[in-house]
């Protein structure tokens, strides 16, 4: 098999770098203004809150209507497609935003209790900052800074706002409010980036020319859909079982997946356009495919044990001891990590071979098996077996994944690959538990040490002299 090209294993990490740096900003900035809302609102608000976010998440992906995937591949593979095709898709999308913010609007109204009502057609406003969003333009050329730096003044409006407004329980109506203004206002950046870099978007729609794109893409928004169901069916049974605090809690401990769920479609997206334009016939993309596989094992494996030993620790000191339920939810979810990271890159890799339909078939089948697993286990589990079935969802859609994405020619990652990741997690482990450490700021360090350092004797880690170290796996 050929070796990646070094280019290749460069411009994805570079792009990922600025990405992934981008939204972390985004997420920790999101993240200080949750736990901010989480304590002033108390967990039954907090529960109110997340419920709407939750409903209101489906529709946001219609919004998309799934091009933000196929869009980067099309952008990627011929960067001209920017001026003919983009201004069609984004006026399509913000036409479907709009109606969509109508008609969520006016069920919330019409169906659910007031408050709960309030906050979900409140949140409708954050349908604006999907439909139009050029996110998959600047990606596809390859321009990553302008969306990871977008993002981030969004994030940093709705934090302000936050932190100004919400001061009780009921301020609970400023966070969508708060969360529509800062979505909108990165999506407008990206716009005004897009035009200084000569790539303006008229008010255009060519129903012809954007029609295939979208037809192909319909796979992927159903896939979508049906992903947020393992995403969020827990929240919607674990509200109608156990009530809004319930729901409270067990999302404190979800802040930190979701965290994680983004820098992994970071990742994704950084990788769609290399793969896209890999050579297939020299094994380029069979090697930069497996690489890439290797790489986010050894990012995911100390997260999941790291995570899963310090998890009391992170819900008590971030959101202090109203939360102390989440911990053990907390420390079965993140042990997801691995596997939502291998499904992720093998799902990119049959983007790239045109297998749309096949991803909609592997995320129907983990539907089935979670919808029923969660309503035979949580009303009798509560938290704990939400969790749990996310987990088995997360372990059936890895290898599924790895299944379908066989018969494009993607082999299974070689076990010689994940040797050094997983000596280094094993010894992370031991020193933790030996140690008996407790305290979150003594432990988190603690633990990276050790895994970097067998890493790094183990030839994982590669420094080179004027550059910074390669993980070599």
């Amino acid at each position: 098999m050929t070796a990646p090209a070094p280019s290749k294993l460069a411009t994805v990490a570079r792009h990922f770098a600025t990405l992934a740096s981008g939204d972390a900003i985004a997420r920790i900035v999101a993240f200080l203004a949750g736990v901010y809302v989480a304590r002033r609102l108390g967990a039954e608000m907090f529960g109110v809150m997340t419920f709407g976010q939750a409903v209101v998440l489906y529709f946001t992906h219609l919004a998309a209507c799934g091009v933000d995937l196929t869009g980067i591949r099309e952008v990627a593979a011929d960067p001209a497609r920017a001026r003919t095709l983009a201004p069609s898709l984004l006026v399509f999308r913000t036409l479907v935003a709009a109606g969509l913010f109508g008609l969520l609007s006016a069920v919330a109204l019409a169906f659910f209790p007031p408050l709960e009502a309030a906050v979900i057609a409140l949140y409708a406003a954050t349908l604006f900052g999907h439909g139009p969003n050029p996110k998959f333009v600047l990606i596809g050329l390859s321009r990553t800074g302008p969306v990871a730096w977008s993002r981030c003044a969004g994030e940093f409006l709705y934090a302000a706002l936050v932190f100004a407004f919400v001061r009780e329980r009921y301020d609970v109506i400023w966070v969508p409010w708060a969360q529509a203004l800062g979505d909108v206002t990165s999506v407008l950046l990206m716009l005004v980036w897009l035009a200084r870099l000569g790539y303006r978007m008229p008010v255009e729609l060519d129903w012809d020319a954007a029609r295939p794109l979208l037809a192909r893409s319909f796979p992927l928004v159903l896939n979508i859909m049906l992903g947020l169901l393992i995403y969020n069916c827990d929240l919607l049974v674990l509200k109608y079982f156990r009530g809004n605090a319930t729901v409270g809690w067990y999302s404190a401990s979800y802040q930190l997946i979701s965290f994680l769920i983004n820098l992994a479609w970071a990742y994704s997206h950084s990788l769609l356009p290399a793969l896209t334009q890999a050579s297939r016939e020299n094994g380029e993309r069979e090697a930069l495919y497996q690489t890439s596989l290797a790489q986010c094992f050894a990012v995911g494996l100390p997260i999941a044990i790291g995570g899963g030993l310090v998890a009391r620790g992170v819900i008590e000191l971030v959101f202090g001891a109203e939360y102390r339920s989440a911990a053990t939810p907390l420390a079965i979810l993140i042990a997801s990590t691995p596997f939502m990271l291998y499904k992720d890159v093998a799902m990119v890799a049959m983007i790239v071979s045109g297998r749309e339909h096949a991803v909609l078939r592997m995320t129907a089948i983990a539907v089935v098996f979670n919808l029923i697993a969660n309503l035979l286990i949580i009303p009798r589990y509560g938290m704990v077996g939400a969790a749990c079935t996310t987990l088995a969802t997360e372990v059936l859609r890895a290898m599924l994944a790895a299944a379908f994405v066989r018969r494009d020619g993607f082999a299974l990652l070689a076990p010689r690959r994940v040797l050094r990741s997983a000596l280094a997690g094993v010894s992370m482990a031991l020193v933790l538990v030996l140690s008996g450490v407790e305290q979150v700021w003594f432990a988190v360090p603690l633990g990276a040490l050790v895994y970097g350092l067998v890493l790094a004797a183990t030839g994982a880690i590669v420094w080179r002299r004027g550059s910074l170290p390669a993980l070599n796996v």
